[in-house]
């Protein structure tokens, strides 16, 4: 057979590839000549003795989905979910066009993606990517399991993904940051993926497999208005009875343990059940807001919640990261803080209060029953409430930048550090290396990834991410300096 076939593939609209959908899943057996399934129409399918599929079915037929960058249908971009047995048999993509079929598979470039190579928000159990080409040889897994396989026929692309489900959001015990792992048994026709017991939140989360968000397969297609680039979700959200790939977060409207159960069938889909177990135990109790007051301080010893500027920033994610708070600040070298809710309120504290300090932190003093430091300075102060206790860390502040904008997504990178100045009470950023958004962040041991402490300036505003989610972009300019006064949450990008 020969390319032309894959070719006039290429021109297909949508509506027609999703005709192709509508005449498989229309058919009942007297319009495929008493139940045959094996008779198929044009269309691209996976099919291989590594599969359940070693014949054409329709059953096998890839379906047109989004690109996640516009979360619209791209009408070149195709996609199944299929268990795969480990071993040297495998699978091969068929083009079927007027009756003929040509048959494809690995490239010469297809590989695995070394994990150094991997976008932080691509699987990590296991990612091929590359070319496909017509060729009898086969794709092949090395561990039996459910995978996504997804090509784009305009690029000629194709990636094929582990997939281990599982649950990510401030629902869940991990938050934002990590996997509720799901327990799957193997079968080329229907895998379960199970969680027995997990406690949940009243809040949203979604499910989302290998640690991912999405499979990259090109970043540079223009698709107008400044957008570019193909990629495919590997998460859903939407609704229990209605999942959508790349859906909005799914809400959990009460507290409880529950028993998740996903199920991918052949054929079928995606789809998941929840039962409820038992009752959640009772939850920590934490302030709305805290906030750092002393003569130490900017903000003296008036009331806490007197100043808005002298608020500590809660961590996003949820989860385990309810209770964590931070704030950037200058502390004069001698002088007496304190850490309180609103109004002097619970918890209220000073040195005696604190049952831990850290030790890889700088060292505080006992004032007159408040915090002091020896050396005055800009520092990170970060408080944690959980477990029944409190804990304090003061270091040496430390913002990164980090993303498009400053050249690479990799955390903690010392050309991003910015630099301190404790006579101005500043901290400035390097020179942007490159114009696009601007995403920048406080660091410390105690917070869990640079995500969960993001800020950016808006005007001349330092607006917190907090507990909450993306916050709107910002464009910078190469060349363009970030200097940010945290005393009084004020910034410029100049």
């Amino acid at each position: 057979m020969k390319r032309n076939y894959f070719k006039s593939l290429f021109k297909l609209s949508w509506m027609f590839i999703a005709a192709l959908v509508l005449t498989f899943t229309a058919c009942d057996d007297d319009d495929n000549g008493g139940g045959n399934t094996n008779l198929v129409e044009d269309g691209v399918f996976v099919k291989g003795a590594g599969t359940a599929l070693t014949d054409l079915d329709a059953k096998g037929l890839m379906k047109v989905t989004k690109n996640e960058v516009l979360q619209e249908n791209r009408s070149t971009l195709l996609e199944l979910y299929m268990a795969v047995k480990a071993g040297t048999d495998g699978f091969n993509i068929v083009v079927v066009t007027g009756g003929e079929e040509t048959v494809y598979g690995p490239g010469s470039d297809f590989a695995i993606v070394a994990e150094a190579d991997l976008n932080n928000d691509e699987p990590k159990e296991g990612l091929w990517k590359g070319s496909y080409e017509e060729t009898e040889t086969q794709f092949t897994v090395p561990e039996d399991g459910l995978y996504h396989i997804m090509l784009d026929t305009e690029l000629n692309k194709i990636a094929i993904a582990r997939v281990k489900w599982g649950l990510i959001g401030a629902a869940t015990p991990g938050g934002w940051g990590d996997n509720t792992e799901m327990i799957a048994t193997f079968d080329l026709n229907k895998m379960e993926f199970v969680v027995d017991e997990v406690t949940m939140l009243e809040s949203e989360y979604k499910f989302r497999y290998s640690n991912g968000w999405k499979v990259i397969l090109d970043t540079v297609v223009d698709l107008g208005e400044g957008k570019t680039g193909v990629k495919v979700n590997t998460n859903f959200g939407g609704s229990l009875d209605n999942l959508v790939a790349g859906g909005d977060n799914i809400a959990q409207s009460t507290y409880a343990v529950y028993k998740y159960t996903m199920t991918w069938e052949l054929g079928v889909g995606t789809s998941v059940v929840e039962e409820y177990v038992k009752e959640g135990e009772e939850l920590a109790q934490y302030p709305d807001s805290m906030y750092i007051v002393g003569s130490a301080t900017a903000y003296g010893w008036d009331t806490p919640g007197d100043h808005t500027t002298a608020a500590m920033h809660k961590i996003a994610g949820g989860g385990d990261n309810d209770g964590i708070f931070w704030k950037i600040c200058n502390l004069a070298a001698g002088e007496g803080f304190k850490l309180a809710a609103s109004g002097w309120g619970d918890p209220n504290l000073g040195f005696a209060e604190v049952n831990e300090f850290d030790a890889e932190g700088v060292t505080v003093s006992d004032n007159g029953g408040n915090m002091s430091v020896v050396d005055g300075g800009m520092y990170i102060v970060v408080l944690d409430l959980r477990n029944d206790l409190a804990k304090v860390s003061i270091k040496t502040a430390a913002v990164y930048g980090i993303g498009d904008a400053f050249g690479t997504w990799d955390e903690d990178v010392t050309a991003n550090l910015f630099t301190v100045d404790n006579i101005a009470k500043t901290l400035t950023s390097p020179a942007l290396p490159a114009s696009d958004n601007i995403r920048m962040y406080a660091s410390h041991t105690w917070i869990p990834a640079w995500w969960n402490a993001e800020f950016n300036v808006y005007d001349t505003a330092i607006e917190y991410r907090n507990d909450g989610g993306d916050q709107d972009a910002v464009v910078g300019t190469a060349g363009q300096v970030i200097t940010l006064t945290f005393d009084d949450n004020t910034g410029s990008i100049q």
